[in-house]
């Protein structure tokens, strides 16, 4: 189309130039000038000119193709049923193989090309630490569990120790209490057996009992607090040698995770699997992506056989349209658009060589036109390889 461009500018300069020719030429006062832009014109046409012939070249070469191409179909049209068996065998197969083909190369995957290269290279302990890797996590979750029944126990026992000093402080009031009361009466007692003759044995015989009974009761208190505390200490103290021992085994176990999910390029079990599983299917179907390419390989070798059998010229292009063999209204298709591709083949040709005619009319004509320049003319026309007759 670009080139019809030109062509098309081209033809509105040689008619804008044709007076120019006819009539400038000849003004003698202006001489040098008209010989320098004559000269260009007709340069500017022999390149135009050459141009065709180039861009004629290419659709001659093309219009040849299309035509060996025709008769290509038209060879395999007439090859006799009883001999296409072979043939169309071949194209079947070629066309089965190409869509599976396509399948392999279109399928997805998540697994990165360095994965694959990690999984290839530790194929063989793959296998044997994936259930060790599974493991550690069930005994991750574990430590988990018993770190947090550990801390649970810790704040429990943390109560029961503030519970019980609360306890102590509870009987030390009581104690302060009982003496101050017990003091209070023994000086009110006093007192009044100074001031009165009233027996007061009974009351103070209370009040010596009341005290011991408070007394009992705080030191039994006292010594079951003391207890708690030393059996609540201990408890404390194995809570705290557990809780060390659980967590040296969780910065263990979590180094082994750590370790083969960096190896793996992975951040759990379960994504390991998945990329393990997606491993295993893609080497088997690189395998079948192989096995395809060797069996595509054969057939297409066939099919090109069986195509020079029968005389196509260029057997190699049906390797890429085989159903065009099986299907005769696929070939009635691919006819129609060459036989239309080489109609537009003739009509290019035959503008373009119109195009190169005028050119060269126009050429002749400025010759003609101005005579004195003709031997500048030929001299450029020569270096283009252009003869006017």
């Amino acid at each position: 189309m670009r080139f019809l461009g030109l062509f098309r500018q081209q033809k509105e300069k040689n008619e804008q130039n044709k007076e120019f020719v006819q009539v400038n030429i000849k003004k003698s006062n202006k001489h040098q000038s008209k010989k320098s832009e004559l000269l260009t014109y007709i340069k500017d046409n022999c390149e135009l000119i050459s141009e065709s012939n180039r861009q004629i070249e290419e659709a001659k070469i093309e219009y040849q193709a299309v035509t060996s191409y025709l008769t290509d179909m038209q060879k395999i049209d007439m090859y006799p049923r009883e001999h296409r068996e072979d043939l169309e065998n071949a194209a079947r197969n070629i066309m089965n193989l190409t869509r599976e083909r396509k399948h392999f190369q279109q399928k997805s995957t998540k697994i990165t090309d360095r994965q694959y290269r990690i999984f290839e290279r530790y194929e063989i302990q793959l296998p044997r630490e994936l259930p060790e890797i599974k493991e550690s996590e069930e005994y991750q979750a574990k430590i988990e569990q018993d770190m947090e029944y550990l801390e649970k126990e810790k704040n429990i026992l943390k109560e029961e120790w503030e519970d019980t000093l609360s306890k102590q402080g509870y009987l030390r009031g009581i104690a302060i209490t009982t003496s101050i009361v017990v003091i209070i009466l023994f000086v009110i007692f006093a007192i009044l057996g100074n001031y009165s003759d009233a027996n007061l044995s009974i009351p103070f015989l209370l009040t010596v009992l009341m005290g011991m009974a408070s007394s009992l009761y705080i030191f039994m208190e006292a010594r079951k607090n003391a207890y708690d505390i030393q059996n609540i200490h201990a408890k404390q103290k194995r809570q705290v040698m557990l809780m060390n021992k659980v967590k040296i085994k969780s910065v263990n176990n979590l180094n082994f995770l750590e370790y083969s999910y960096n190896k793996y390029m992975v951040d759990s079990y379960d994504e390991l699997k998945a990329f393990w599983e997606e491993y295993i299917m893609l080497k088997e179907e690189t395998k079948k992506y192989k096995t395809n390419t060797q069996k595509l390989d054969f057939y297409n070798n066939e099919l090109i056989k069986e195509l020079k059998k029968v005389g196509v010229a260029d057997a190699e292009i049906w390797i890429y349209q085989p159903v065009a063999i099986i299907d005769p209204r696929e070939m009635v298709e691919i006819r129609h658009r060459l036989i239309v591709r080489r109609q537009k083949l003739r009509e290019r040709i035959d503008l373009i060589m119109e195009q190169k005619e005028e050119a060269m009319e126009v050429i002749r004509s400025a010759i003609k036109t101005s005579p004195e320049y003709a031997q500048e003319a030929m001299l450029i026309l020569e270096r283009y390889g252009i003869a006017i007759e």
